[in-house]
């Protein structure tokens, strides 16, 4: 292959010897270079006769799983043999210097140069979470201020091209903060700036962004989705507050007097409801009246009689099953 474009080094330190060189030439290139970009002229740098080269059956031997480089034997060019990826040779996210080892080979009279090529970081990846989606659980109770940790986003890139800050979509009530680990990595903190209500919204979707500090900047984002755990704050309530019933005298027993409904706004055991008289229902009421504590159904259960009983009056509690437990009320007029 004959290169076709000559690439000038960031960076070279030369050190030459006459015969086995333990000296070690420098070369600085950014990766992702096109095949046949020139790195250097090694028969310029190394002072080698460009004409002797075959003769002296110059070889390049490189210290790595592929033969990322070779050697132009007519022009003494060094040259990208295959696009050189950084972040599949220096596999350490926080190694910031990258090398290949390649040695150059000459014989009669036999001579070995030792040469470093540094593979500069280009920012050529962008941020990504370990997971698409960070699913959260936080009680309505939870107080404003509370912090929750989120996974942070990993950049194969390393320096400035890493992964610099975060960014949240707009919410009112989630703000983020970003901290700074030991080692340079950024992550954040989800905080809680305003209390929840699972009645109002009971499922939070926010879109949390990492972006690096390349030019220009490349972003990876997540979701993270906030999903309100009920608290028992709300009381059960009738749909009316005073009930007037009109029954026959003489109904059979058994018979369907008024079906009460209350509702709760909270969720499982907070919103399940029983239902019971208050103290304020006389005993010959609750003898007369049937109350089912499961459904609310009233259904005549003695013998009603005008001439004995003209008036009844009754207040039934609902009350909720959480663990402090709440109920609201109502009165029923015969």
């Amino acid at each position: 292959m004959q290169p076709h474009k000559r690439f000038v080094p960031l960076a070279v330190l030369l050190f030459l010897v006459d015969h086995i060189s333990a000296s070690v030439t420098h070369y600085s290139i950014p990766e992702e270079l096109k095949e046949g970009s020139v790195v250097a002229n090694l028969a310029t740098d190394l002072s080698l006769d460009v004409n002797t080269l075959n003769e002296r059956k110059m070889r390049l031997d490189i210290i790595a799983t592929k033969k990322y480089l070779d050697v132009n034997k007519e022009t003494g060019e060094l040259f990208i043999a295959e696009k050189i990826d950084r972040e599949n040779i220096c596999t350490t996210k926080w190694s910031v210097s990258c090398y290949l080892k390649l040695e150059v080979t000459l014989e009669n009279p036999l001579r070995i140069f030792n040469i470093e090529l540094e593979i500069l970081d280009m920012n050529d990846n962008a941020p990504q979470f370990r997971r698409d989606a960070i699913h959260l659980d936080i009680s309505e109770s939870t107080s404003a201020g509370e912090r929750f940790s989120l996974s942070n986003a990993v950049d194969p890139d390393v320096g400035i091209n890493s992964v610099k800050t975060y960014q949240l979509s707009e919410s009112e009530h989630f703000k983020i903060e970003v901290q700074t680990g030991r080692d340079g990595s950024r992550f954040a903190d989800l905080i809680l700036k305003k209390t929840l209500d699972r009645e109002q919204q009971a499922v939070h979707h926010l879109i949390l962004t990492a972006v690096d500090g390349g030019t220009p900047a490349r972003s990876g984002t997540a979701s993270i989705i906030v999903h309100v755990l009920d608290t028992n704050d709300n009381a059960p309530k009738f749909d009316k507050e005073i009930y007037n019933i009109n029954s026959m005298e003489n109904s059979p027993i058994g018979s369907l007097v008024v079906n009460l409904n209350a509702t709760d706004l909270d969720e499982g055991s907070n919103s399940d409801i029983t239902y019971s008289y208050s103290l304020y229902t006389s005993e010959k009421t609750q003898e007369t009246f049937y109350l089912n504590p499961s459904t609310g159904e009233i259904t005549v259960k003695g013998v009603l009689n005008y001439e004995d009983y003209k008036i009844y009056d009754m207040e039934v509690i609902a009350t909720d099953k959480g663990a402090n437990s709440l109920s609201g009320q109502c009165t029923l007029k015969f």
